[in-house]
C-alpha cells in the first residue's frame, strides 16, 4: 500500500520536505498528492519545477489522502493537526508539536483515539552521532556531570515563537540521551523583539537527576552558525559537532578518537520512517508522546522567563 501524502507548507524549511517527499514519490513508496501553500511565489515554483497539483487550502485533499506532511508556522500546528486527527487522517508535524502543553496532550488523546500515526518533527533522534552518545553514555566513565548545548544561528528570528519553543532541539537530544526528565529549570532572555515581546536569544539552565546539570545556548545570532553538544564527565570530554555529525573525544588533554559517521539526511530517515510506520502500523522514533514532553519542558523553561523563577518539574 502506497500512503498518498499531502505536503501543508512549501517554504524555506517545507522546501526540504518537498524535496524529499518527491524522492519517496519517485521510489514509488508514497504518492505525493498535492501540496499546499499561500504564497504565490512559492505555487508558481512548486508548479514548474515538479508538476505538482498546489491549493492553498488543505481540506481540499482530506478525501483523497492518507497522510498530511505538515510544515508551517509553529502556531498554527494544533489547530491544524487536530483537524486532520479528527478526520482521522495520519500527520507527520514539525517541531513543536503545540505551544501549550494542554493541547499537545488533547492530540496525543485524539491520535490514539482515532489509530492515527502523529509524529513529530524532531530530527535528532535521526541523528546518528545522538545515537552514539545515547548507546555509549552510560558506560561509569562515560556518564557526565556536565553537559553544554548550543543551537545559534543568523536565522531572522520568527515573530510568532520565541527562541526556546523554536530551537527547542537540545530538549529532545537530553530527553532522548538521558532517558529521564529535568527537575528544575531556570532560563534567561539575553535578547528579545520588543513587539511582540519575545525572546530571541536565550540561556536555558537544567538540572537532571543523577547530579546532570545543562547549559544551553539558544537562537539567533548576528554571525555563525552552531550545532554542539559537549558531556564532561570525570575521566574524558567529548565535543559533538551535531550538523557535521562528528564526534571528538579527549582524555587529558589529549584527543584520542575521533568519529565521522556516514552522513545520512536526518530528514530523509525520518520521513521514511512516517511512510513505514503508515504501512505497517508501528511506532515511529519520534512519538507523539515524545513531542508532548518537549513541550512541558519548553513551557516550563519560557514560564521561568516571564516569571523570573526557577520552574521545578
Amino acid at each position: 500500500m502506497r500512503p498518498k501524502i499531502v505536503l501543508i507548507g512549501a517554504g524555506r524549511f517545507g522546501a526540504n520536505h518537498l524535496r524529499n517527499l518527491v524522492k519517496l514519490d519517485k521510489k514509488k513508496k508514497i504518492d505525493l498528492v498535492g501540496v499546499v501553500d499561500s504564497d504565490e511565489k512559492i505555487i508558481k515554483n512548486v508548479k514548474k519545477n515538479y508538476g505538482i497539483i498546489v491549493e492553498k487550502d488543505y481540506k481540499i485533499f482530506i478525501e483523497n489522502a492518507d497522510a498530511f506532511d505538515l510544515v508551517t508556522p509553529a502556531h498554527t500546528h494544533y489547530t491544524i493537526t487536530k483537524k486532520l486527527l479528527s478526520k482521522k487522517k495520519h500527520v507527520f508535524v514539525e517541531k513543536p508539536l503545540s505551544l501549550k502543553s494542554s493541547e499537545a496532550k488533547e492530540l496525543v488523546k485524539l491520535s490514539k483515539k482515532n489509530n492515527c500515526i502523529l509524529q513529530v518533527g524532531h530530527i535528532f533522534r535521526y541523528n546518528e552521532a545522538v545515537e552514539f552518545i545515547k548507546k555509549n553514555i552510560y558506560l561509569k566513565e562515560n556518564f557526565p556531570y556536565l553537559i553544554k548545548g548550543k543551537f545559534l544561528q543568523t536565522t531572522e528570528p520568527k515573530k510568532d515563537v520565541g527562541a526556546i519553543f523554536n530551537y527547542l532541539h537540545h530538549f529532545d537530544i537530553l530527553d532522548n540521551i538521558l532517558g529521564m526528565n529535568p527537575k528544575k529549570i531556570f532560563a534567561n532572555s539575553n535578547l528579545s523583539l520588543k513587539n511582540p515581546d519575545i525572546e530571541i536569544n536565550s540561556t536555558v539552565f537544567l538540572q537532571y537527576p543523577k547530579d546532570v546539570n545543562v547549559i544551553l545556548d539558544l537562537g539567533w545570532i548576528p554571525s555563525g552558525k552552531y550545532r554542539h553538544l559537549e558531556l564532561y564527565s570525570k575521566k574524558q570530554y567529548t565535543f559533538c559537532n551535531l550538523e557535521k555529525q562528528i564526534i571528538n573525544i579527549y582524555r587529558n588533554e589529549k584527543l584520542i578518537k575521533t568519529i565521522n559517521f556516514n552522513f545520512r539526511e536526518p530528514l530523509n530517515l525520518e520521513l521514511n520512517d512516517f511512510v513505514n510506520s503508515i504501512k505497517s502500523s508501528k511506532i515511529p522514533k519520534a512519538t507523539a508522546d515524545i513531542g508532548l514532553n518537549i513541550v512541558k519542558i519548553a513551557e516550563a523553561a519560557t514560564k521561568s522567563i516571564y516569571e523570573k523563577k526557577i520552574v521545578t518539574l
